[in-house]
């Protein structure tokens, strides 16, 4: 394959032990949407050793873990086989009372022990318990069963943004745990942007984005992308590169075609803007990104066939170009077709 996402080996296991320095308990990594797009099964295995829960959204990304190693999962979002997860001890979130109730009937009826952490819907509006009275409830129902909690847990949705709005939310979860009976060995878990950096007691936090190195000034980025040019063509002055002619030359140019398109996550409002770098110079996109390829200007470039591209090394300045966050630009990556390594 002429293309190649890259992972950083050292700098992924650094940001996760600074991260480690900084909290006070556990730390539950989040490799959803295969691990932000940077593979989850590399991650998985990078990080096995480092980290005490790995987070996920699915049941499918939760066996993917298990296959690979012990380490604790939590499946954040919904499932479609229960009894599967609890046969392979996969810990998920449990939303209302009646969910609670319809999984604590199955775990009975096929005597089974499920390890659910109840999410606090404290303000994100995603998923969750709202009602003080519903908690309660769970937390009754839960006692009368026999049926541990694990977890409990909520999500800040605007720690960077609005201080007054996390104020209320960690209100709102703070009076839901103060129902929690203190004779549980239930863990109380966080996340959410800059969670670890808040006043809020946890016994876990979760970290995202982070741990792939964007959003703090103590780590690095952990995925690059290499491609190779595989073609290259003289483009007159006048001429147009691209769909939908959405690149004139102004002069006569080279231009060089790299083998990644926006089939591989590369969006096409990065089309004539976004730089790549090929034998250490910048070389700038032309023309509409296309489905499995992308045209850039090398007519001050030496460069020939088969030379190597540097096509991504940093989400942060992609993001700002394409009016997102780093999140969507790092996750389109899922879709990736080359090969994926560790280095």
């Amino acid at each position: 394959m002429f293309s190649k996402i890259v992972l950083n080996k050292e700098n992924l296991l650094s940001n996760t032990r600074e991260f480690k320095k900084r909290i006070n308990g556990k730390i539950c990594v989040m490799v959803k949407a295969n691990a932000y797009g940077h593979g989850i099964k590399d991650v998985i295995e990078i990080l096995k050793d480092e980290v005490d829960f790995f987070g996920v959204s699915n049941q499918e990304e939760a066996f993917t873990i298990k296959d690979i190693c012990k380490t604790p999962v939590v499946i954040f979002g919904a499932c479609e086989d229960y009894i599967r997860c609890m046969k392979e001890n996969v810990s998920f979130a449990l939303f209302s009372l009646k969910m609670a109730e319809n999984l604590i009937n199955i775990a009975k009826n096929n005597k089974l022990s499920p390890k659910f952490h109840l999410c606090i819907n404290s303000g994100m509006n995603r998923y969750g318990v709202k009602n003080l009275k519903e908690f309660v409830k769970i937390i009754n129902l839960l006692n009368k069963n026999n049926m541990t909690l694990e977890g409990v847990y909520t999500h800040f949705s605007s720690l960077t943004t609005d201080k007054n709005y996390t104020k209320r939310q960690k209100i709102k979860f703070e009076n839901f745990l103060a129902y929690l009976p203190s004779d549980w060995n239930t863990l109380v878990h966080i996340g959410g942007g800059n969670s670890i950096f808040t006043d809020i007691p946890a016994d876990m936090y979760r970290v995202g984005l982070g741990i792939y190195g964007y959003g703090y000034d103590f780590v690095k980025p952990v995925m690059n992308i290499k491609s190779q040019i595989v073609d290259i063509q003289e483009v007159e002055k006048g001429e147009h590169v691209g769909y939908l002619c959405s690149f004139t030359a102004k002069r006569n140019m080279r231009i060089a075609t790299i083998p990644l398109g926006y089939a591989d996550g590369i969006g096409r409002k990065l089309s004539n803007k976004v730089h790549l770098k090929i034998n250490g110079c910048d070389a700038k996109s032309c023309g509409n990104i296309c489905m499995d390829a992308m045209m850039v200007e090398v007519s001050d470039i030496r460069c020939k066939v088969g030379d190597e591209v540097l096509v991504f090394e940093n989400a942060t300045s992609w993001s700002n170009i394409a009016e997102t966050t780093e999140y969507e630009i790092l996750t389109n990556f899922c879709s990736f077709r080359g090969q994926r390594k560790i280095e």
